[in-house]
């Protein structure tokens, strides 16, 4: 049972530093509405101000972590 645990615990710790270092290096992806979105029925997307490209959820998070941090350092 100790064995598992273990094992469960390396794999999180790997799936969660993989999605780290994919944030920091690729911090933009696809818009899921733009893509979604027909050539007959094309415009201007809300989520992403028409641009495709839209910032993942870790790097948001990272984002407001940092702001808030250097807001309340100063």
């Amino acid at each position: 049972m100790a064995t598992l645990l273990a094992l469960l615990g390396i794999y999180l710790l790997l799936v969660t530093l993989g999605y780290v270092l994919i944030c920091l290096t690729c911090p933009w992806r696809t818009c899921p509405r733009c893509r979604t979105i027909t050539a007959h029925r094309r415009r201007i997307c809300r989520a992403c101000s028409g641009t495709g490209m839209r910032p993942r959820l870790g790097w948001r998070i990272y984002t407001y972590l940092r702001r808030l941090h250097d807001d309340g350092t100063r």
